[in-house]
């Protein structure tokens, strides 16, 4: 993607500058609207000062990615380079508080995952801005969170598909498939790519035995192999396996391993642990088994809530509502967070709220424009208020999420004893699946 950065505007003026003005010529040959003409069209969405202009190039044509600030928050705007047209929007409002203690990536690793149950991919604290920066990988989705180091509250929450370009660094089938035939030296029987856990799944036949191995996407390493009930750590380059890594943390300390992968770059595995009220993370050397390093952080706070929970769903989707009038995609209660997230379709757009569920107060904001057709055509789909009747007929409780995702609802519900994961077909309300067990 190439990237021009067009013009800095720290007093609300913008500034044009020899390099400026090249970019600013090679950029009419596209018909691109100038920086103070979508400088004026940024400001008719937001109200602020325009600080930050770059003028990006897509697969779909240009675009502009303005930032904004105002006096009670600062605002993300992706424009359409050529028309001015808003494609994306996001807002972060001012709540932070930077005093106190923070509150230790631990428990903003579990805020995230409170919101969406997937695969960390990486976690670390941004020191200059005091956030923690978590991404989670989830079927086919990549999220990507900011959280407050003090507060714990959840300041951005991104949603991105992943596609082969995002995937940057995943090995091919193809080569997946050669690292396992070294291995076993037979016929490819079963041969896929797995994106919850990121792993090539491979099935080898040789002298009428089935070889089982799985393969790193992101590293080309065999993480097992298995022929029957037999399971064999396997190495590429001289490295120990990922389950002899998880074994050596649990030799340590005992507990359940929590999260695991292989930092190619440092060559060490990144392991955590979870025992009693403590989550130790281990640095694994890769190729000697040696711990490197181990750290011990109490997670007895971690499922606290933040604040009372004083407004109900119905009270918080309606503060939604009052905003964007609409079809509501999922409303979520996130209580590490003390948030409610809603999700309304509209015009074309899907627009999504952060809710403070104590005081009522958005402290979020992101619109973008939905890509799913079928989500557009609000009369081709239930209410979500239908699907969460359709879900209580089934399961007795409270309503405590539910989404909307490719054509179907998936609706939680918890009566104190039990969790209810059931999902729903969004056009005719047919039961799909439904899963009930002990709530943790």
């Amino acid at each position: 993607m190439k990237k021009t950065i067009i013009a800095l505007a720290i007093t609300g003026s913008i500034v044009i500058s020899g390099v400026v003005a090249v970019a600013a010529q090679n950029s009419n040959k596209q018909d691109v609207l100038s920086s103070q003409e979508i400088s004026k069209k940024a400001l008719s969405y937001v109200k602020g000062k325009v600080y930050k202009i770059e003028l990006e190039q897509e697969k779909s044509g240009p675009v502009y990615e303005i930032d904004v600030k105002g006096t009670k928050a600062e605002y993300e705007l992706k424009l359409d380079a050529k028309t001015g047209e808003l494609l994306k929007k996001s807002t972060k409002y001012n709540t932070s508080n930077l005093t106190g203690k923070k509150i230790g990536i631990a428990r903003a690793k579990q805020i995230a995952l409170n919101s969406v149950k997937g695969k960390i991919r990486k976690a670390k604290l941004d020191k200059e801005d005091n956030i923690y920066e978590i991404e989670i990988i989830k079927g086919k989705y990549e999220y990507e969170f900011d959280i407050n180091a003090y507060t714990g509250k959840i300041l951005k929450k991104d949603k991105e598909k992943i596609t082969s370009a995002k995937k940057g660094n995943v090995i091919s089938l193809r080569r997946a498939k050669q690292i396992a035939l070294r291995s076993v030296n037979g016929v490819v029987q079963q041969a896929q790519y797995n994106q919850n856990n990121g792993l090539y799944e491979i099935h080898i036949v040789k002298n009428s035995k089935t070889y089982k191995l799985n393969i790193d996407a992101h590293t080309g390493a065999i993480i097992n192999q298995r022929d029957g009930n037999s399971v064999y750590t396997a190495s590429i380059g001289n490295i120990i396996g990922l389950e002899e890594a998880k074994q050596i943390a649990l030799n340590a300390v005992g507990g359940v391993v929590t999260s695991a992968n292989l930092d190619n770059e440092d060559g060490v595995y990144d392991v955590e642990v979870q025992s009693g009220e403590f989550e130790y993370e281990f640095e694994i050397n890769a190729h000697t088994g040696a711990i490197v390093k181990q750290q011990k952080e109490s997670i007895s706070q971690t499922f606290a809530s933040i604040g009372a929970n004083t407004i109900s769903m119905e009270n918080a989707k309606q503060i939604a509502l009052s905003k964007v009038s609409g079809t509501i995609l999922s409303a979520n209660y996130e209580q590490a967070s003390n948030l409610y997230e809603i999700s309304i379709s509209a015009n074309g757009y899907e627009y999504e709220f952060d809710i403070n569920a104590q005081t009522g107060v958005i402290v979020k904001q992101d619109q973008e424009p939905l890509e799913n057709t079928a989500i557009n055509n609000d009369a081709a789909i239930i209410s979500s208020q239908k699907a969460s009747q359709i879900a209580l007929s089934k399961a007795k409780g409270t309503v405590t999420k539910i989404d909307l995702e490719e054509g179907v609802y998936e609706v939680e519900v918890k009566d104190g004893t039990y969790e209810y994961e059931i999902e729903i077909d969004a056009k005719t309300g047919d039961i799909l699946s439904f899963d009930k067990e002990y709530e943790d």
